[in-house]
């Protein structure tokens, strides 16, 4: 790889306020450059920056690649909070490259599990505003409908109801009363903050592209909340492509753990989605497609 390596850089002033960053030897003359960043997985109460796919290796040489830490929801932490870690983070890797020679072009936002729900949150909520255009989002087993009862089923079948209902209260900030939360459904109120935390919420005509990974036997994010979101696309015309696996590895795409933390997934899943990203690279990062597409939303801003 040819690319300067920089690591727990500090984006805020919380100590999971980290990230590491690489940017390629090329910047040192100067030039504009395509940005990844990388959420981790760990049902937002776990994980690390260092927990990242061993593929984003292969586009270090041309890409500035980047992984981030973001506070842990609790008590006093909500997602909103993760998003605004997510906004700060996009903000100082911004002005990073700018203090390299390197000027930060368009941003492409994936993760694993809770990774990619927040990478989706965020994009489809200030794609319009964030400090690097978003080009497209990358969801590797995400949550996107945190209202699907499917999840009461899975975390019950996995003895985990308990820990799905402290994480529902520490993600809101609401205590849930007595059948607020069933297996016969949620309440309004909850179904309310629940929607309101769920990417799928959010989609609209102008919501940026998506790649899509899930394995159809995930038990622990259910598939159909992929699903969900395809056929929404599908209803709204955003541009997406959904990997649909059949081959049973599951909610962790069949990773594992090698040096450093970092996980190397099914070579079947990296090729695919390497190949994805790269077409969509082409397509959204370095091509005429993305200028139309820009002017498309200026031109719909100015009309609201």
């Amino acid at each position: 790889m040819h690319c300067a390596a920089y690591t727990d850089m500090r984006y805020g002033s919380h100590t999971r306020n980290t990230l590491d960053i690489s940017i390629p030897q090329a910047a040192s003359v100067g030039g504009v450059y395509n940005v990844i960043l990388f959420i981790h997985g760990g049902i937002w109460m776990y994980g690390d920056k260092k927990n990242r796919p061993t593929f984003l290796d292969t586009f270090r040489d041309r890409l500035i690649v980047a992984s981030m830490n973001h506070r842990y929801i609790d008590e006093h932490t909500h997602f909103p909070d993760l998003v605004d870690d997510v906004s700060a983070a996009v903000a100082y890797i911004r002005e990073f490259c700018s203090q390299h020679n390197a000027g930060a072009k368009k941003l492409i936002i994936m993760g694993h599990s809770s990774g990619g729900h927040l990478s989706m949150l965020y994009a489809y909520q200030h794609h319009k505003t964030a400090p690097i255009p978003v080009a497209f989002c990358v969801s590797m087993a995400g949550p996107t409908d945190l209202s699907d009862l499917a999840y009461i089923y899975s975390f019950k079948k996995l003895g985990w109801i308990k820990l799905f209902y402290q994480t529902a209260e520490k993600a809101t900030g609401y205590h849930p009363a007595e059948g607020d939360i069933t297996e016969e459904g949620y309440s309004e109120n909850a179904l309310r903050l629940m929607s309101a935390i769920s990417p799928l919420a959010f989609v609209a005509g102008d919501t940026p592209p998506t790649i899509i990974v899930h394995d159809v036997v995930d038990k622990i994010v259910p598939y159909a909340n992929s699903a969900a979101l395809h056929s929404v696309f599908d209803v709204y015309g955003v541009d997406h492509c959904f990997i649909a696996l059949y081959s049973g590895i599951g909610h962790y795409l069949g990773a594992k753990t090698v040096k450093g933390g970092a996980g190397r997934y099914d070579k079947t899943v990296e090729a695919r989605v390497v190949k994805a990203m790269n077409e969509y690279i082409a397509k959204y990062c370095d091509s005429v497609a993305t200028a139309l597409r820009a002017g498309a939303l200026d031109s719909r801003a100015g009309a609201t």
